[in-house]
């Protein structure tokens, strides 16, 4: 056996005793942790989300588990091996569990001290500079969000399901993602999105009062929404109404308009702080 079969059947059993012991405390039988390898980390994932925040000293304690689910990380994916990630949904469900739990990994391997995760490292180094071993590569957060994610699937709702613990990102979601509900689950998350933090309406000041990431990704949120039309509204907002709920829908229409013209968009300083739960 070579050491790269060696490394990979370790890493492999690994990840399987971190789900069969979460399985023990009630998450899953360890027959049907084995065949979901994201079994293990969503257990840990609703062990550890709590409301918009991370218990980050909850996870430091089953540290052992999220570095099992890395480890298998690192030795599978669509480039190592591509036959388990055969369709689009399997990729993607694969990269956006990637993000979030390489981000988690990387925060709760930092110094407890650790308060803002764009300053923890000089220049962004947190995102731009640290690599990390996924795919059986080594790839920075950054290479993570916008060369694997952002520009091979072309869809604006990831940024509503990648997490990078912040306080002013969208917040981490309990659940794992999987290949036969990644889209409904992108769905959900963007309706949560748009409905709750992201946008605040002030009707007194006409104004509307959006997450930064509509300014950064201006071009992903400016598209079609498939299912979802949206006329006479042009740029990131047009997100923004394609997932609004009909309430609020109706809210931002009857006071800026059917083109949102009556209306000024403010974007929203971003809180780079810590998400650690309150």
């Amino acid at each position: 056996m070579t050491k790269r079969a060696v490394r990979r059947w370790v890493s492999s059993a690994l990840f399987a005793l971190a789900s069969t012991l979460s399985s023990a405390a009630g998450a899953q039988d360890a027959g049907v942790a084995s065949a979901d390898p994201y079994a293990g980390y969503e257990s840990l994932l609703r062990a550890v989300v709590r409301g918009d925040g991370v218990d980050y000293r909850a996870l430091r304690g089953r540290i052992a588990e999220l570095r099992a689910f890395c480890q298998w990380l690192a030795d599978n994916g669509p480039t190592a091996t591509p036959a388990a990630f055969a369709t689009a949904d399997a990729r993607l469900s694969y990269w956006l569990n990637a993000y979030n739990a390489t981000v988690l990994r990387a925060i709760a391997e930092s110094p407890e001290s650790m308060r803002n995760v764009l300053e923890s490292q000089p220049n962004s180094g947190f995102f731009r500079a640290r690599t990390h071993r996924v795919d059986r590569r080594s790839l920075t957060l950054d290479a993570i969000e916008n060369r694997e994610v952002r520009e091979r699937f072309r869809d604006p709702r990831v940024h509503s399901a990648l997490n990078c613990g912040a306080r002013s990102c969208p917040p981490l979601s309990s659940q794992a993602f999987r290949p036969r509900t990644v889209s409904s689950q992108l769905d959900r998350l963007a309706s949560a999105w748009v409905n709750g933090a992201a946008v605040t309406v002030d009707a007194r000041a006409r104004a509307l009062r959006v997450s930064a990431l509509f300014q950064w990704f201006a071009e992903d949120f400016s598209g079609t929404i498939r299912g979802r039309p949206v006329e006479g509204v042009t740029g990131p907002m047009r997100f923004v109404l394609a997932f609004a709920s009909r309430a609020r829908r109706d809210a931002i229409v009857t006071l800026c308009g059917p083109t949102l013209a009556q209306c000024r968009v403010e974007h929203v300083p971003y809180d780079w702080s810590l998400n650690s739960a309150r």
